[in-house]
């Protein structure tokens, strides 16, 4: 079972972050999915999250995911990821830099029947923002 849902997750993370598949993601989330996003005060149903996905690929098409760490403990798959990515289009009313960035984040699934139930994300927004040159780096 544990098998299982570490690889339900590891597809999720292919399909969005690498296919840029954010449609194919829906047999992967089950129908009343929360999202739990660290930038996001309110948590997100399946559709407000694929429109998260489809604003990042919108601001960096080349975005790229690569997990780090994987490791399940019951019903939950806990995943250290790098997304990486360069900033050639429109980021939520942001124009492009034309900078790259690369920060890490931590995501923890329950999975149940082979869907993704409930997920947390806390992911690394100002070192991104930083690399981006969108706010100054400390020391600058």
């Amino acid at each position: 079972m544990s098998a299982n849902n570490q690889a339900v997750v590891t597809q999720f993370f292919e399909l969005y972050g690498n296919q840029h598949d954010v449609e194919g993601v829906d047999s992967l989330f089950a129908d009343n999915v929360v999202v739990h996003q660290d930038a996001i005060p309110t948590p997100l149903d399946r559709d407000g999250y694929k429109q998260v996905g489809y604003a990042f690929l919108q601001g960096f098409p080349d975005l790229k995911v690569e997990i780090a760490e994987q490791m399940t403990i019951g019903d939950r798959v806990v995943t250290r990821v790098a997304w990486s990515g360069t900033h050639t289009g429109n980021f939520m009313g942001i124009p492009p830099t034309g900078n790259s960035f690369r920060s890490q984040g931590i995501t923890i699934d329950q999975v149940a029947e082979g869907k993704i139930t409930e997920r947390w994300s806390v992911g690394d927004q100002l070192g991104m923002m930083m690399q981006l040159g969108l706010i100054p780096a400390p020391g600058q």
